[in-house]
Order: structure tokens, then sequence, then C-alpha cells
């Protein structure tokens, strides 16, 4: 009868051997059992990785849409504080504007022009806010300012209006300033982009626009009424009271009339944050969706893994005992 032999150098590789191809075993049931998530993917999946792969492109895309969402969202806020910034400096304005009359001090129009260019410089201050490093007024421009330095145009619109001696032609000369096609408003005053609004992806396919640049009409006469009621008390404009003060209270007017407008902006930036609103909220739900379907290709089951794990910790405590009992085996233990 033939007998087999093994040397003890080659037992000892062949215990050594199934000793660590147990360790390793039990190390990945562990992790499987801890993170819920196959260690080996290839041999899980038979090799084809397609499915696994398009699933966390999809996320990978998803993830970039919600960061962008969110840097939108904070964007539209932003804008929103700004237009509320507006609609005050329009009020406080309007409010100093409207308590001129005829009974009105020269020292009350020059006052009231102190506090309307006080309201101009604002405006356009607030108007050229950033968002991070990206101008939020200017369209399609995120780099310039959208408007120019408010001294600046008021230095325009103080040689607009110089020498003029009615209350007619002054008048006249600032509406053309802020309105006509190529006029000073659109060559000095603003600086942006006057091509489109700006707009952001908000998903697939799905876009929102940002609809307020500081040309809007509503901001022009904002900021034409705010000049108005700022050059009535300018001493170097050759006004009588009675213009300055005719000037100063349709100033006045025209800012009270303004909050309807404003609002109208306002409204929206507020249609443009739903939209980012909903596009986050259906981003959202694709995720989980495109989660709960990686977490089946990829996922561990918990009973089967804690089975295989039980099974290799008994076999690993099997060969610690039998190697434990071969190592203490003797010639002389034999011969007892």
């Amino acid at each position: 009868m033939a007998i087999s032999m093994v040397g003890d150098m080659r037992q000892h590789l062949l215990s050594t051997r199934h000793n660590t191809f147990l360790k390793n075993e039990l190390n990945t049931l562990v992790q499987e059992l801890t993170s819920g998530t196959k260690t080996d993917l290839t041999s899980h999946l038979g090799g084809d990785q397609t499915n696994l792969a398009g699933l966390d492109r999809q996320l990978q895309i998803l993830g970039k849409f919600e960061q962008s969402n969110a840097e939108t969202g904070q964007f539209l806020s932003m804008m929103q504080s700004a237009l509320s910034g507006i609609h005050n400096q329009r009020e406080t304005a309007s409010t100093a504007l409207l308590t001129i009359n005829h009974s009105s001090s020269m020292s009350q129009i020059e006052n009231v022009a102190d506090v309307a260019r006080s309201s101009f410089k604002a405006t356009v201050q607030t108007l050229n806010l950033r968002s991070g490093d990206r101008a939020m007024f200017g369209g399609n421009d995120l780099e310039s300012n959208p408007l120019a330095d408010p001294e600046i145009m008021m230095t325009a619109l103080q040689n607009a209006v110089a020498g003029l001696t009615s209350e007619t032609d002054v008048d006249t000369a600032i509406d053309a300033w802020f309105d006509s096609p190529g006029g000073g408003f659109e060559t000095v005053g603003y600086i942006g982009d006057s091509t489109g609004y700006l707009s952001r992806l908000s998903g697939v396919g799905q876009t929102v626009e940002i609809g307020v640049r500081a040309d809007d009409q509503p901001i022009r006469d904002t900021l034409k009424a705010l000049a108005k009621g700022a050059l009535s008390g300018d001493p170097i404009l050759n006004l009588g009271a009675e213009a300055r003060k005719n000037l100063q209270e349709q100033a006045g007017v025209d800012l009270l009339t303004q909050a309807s407008e404003i609002t109208g902006l306002q409204a929206r930036i507020g249609y443009a944050e739903q939209q980012i609103e909903q596009a986050t909220v259906q981003i959202s739900t694709q995720t989980s969706s495109y989660r709960i379907a990686r977490n089946e290709l990829v996922s561990a089951d918990p009973f089967e893994t804690a089975s295989r794990l039980q099974s290799v910790q008994l076999q690993l405590e099997t060969h610690y005992t039998l190697t434990a009992r071969l190592s203490s085996l003797s010639l002389t233990e034999y011969l007892r």
C-alpha cells in the first residue's frame, strides 16, 4: 500500500497558507458585514460593471447640479436682499422729498437733496454688490461692476443739466440721460452686459433665467427720480426755488410709484428661486433612486454574510486546534 508522506516544512507551509486564507476571508466578511457592501465587486457582478459605472456617472452629474443649485440659490437670495435694500432707500428718499412744499426754505430743499443724493449713492453701491466674486446685476458679465461709480454718474448728470434755467428743461434733460438709446446712462452709467439675462443650468435639460439687470426700467426710473431729487437742490443749478420744489415733489411721487415696480423685480427673482427649489427637490429624489439602485448592485446580504462569517470563524478555530495538537506530537510521546 502506497503511503503519502508530507514533510514537516511542506506541512508548515500548507498550514500557514490555509491560516492566511482563512484570516483574509474573515477580515473580508467582517468588512462586508460592517459596510454592507461587497469588497470584490468584479467577482460579485460577474465581471460586468457597466450598470454600476452608469449609476456612478448619474450620481456624479446630479451631485454637480446639486452644488450648482445651492450656489445659484445663494446668488438669488443675495439679489433679493439687495432689492430689499433698494426698496428701503427709495422709501427713505421718497418720504423726505414729499415733505417739500411751497413754504419750504432753500435750506430744507438742500437738506432733502442730500438725502436723495445719499440714497442714489447707496442704491448704486447696492447694485454693484457681488456674490462671492460674481457681479449680480450685470447680466452675463459677472466680472465688471454693472454700474459706474455714483460720483461719476452724478457728475455726468450735472454736465447734462448745466446752463439750463427752466424746470421743464432740467426734467427733460435728466429723462433723456437715463432713457434715450445710446444716452448717458447706457454709455456712462451702465457698464454691464446688455445682450441678455444670466441663466443657469438647474438640471438635465433645465435652465433658470435670472431676469433682473441694473439697466432694467424700474431700476433706471428709481435712479432717475433719486438723481432728480438730488440735482434739484444742487447750488450750482441755475433754477429758482419754486422750480426746485416742483422737481423734488415730482421726484418724491415718482419714487412712491416705483414701489410696485421694484416689487415686480423681486417677484422675478422669487420665481427663479422657486424653480431652483423645485429642481433641488427633483434632484434629491433622483439621487435617492439611483443610490437605492446602486446599493442593490453592490450590497452584501447581511444574513448570508453573517452565516459565512460564522462558518469561517469555526474553520479558523478548528485550524488552530488541529495545529496545536499536531505541534505537540513527538516520537517520545508516541512511545510512552
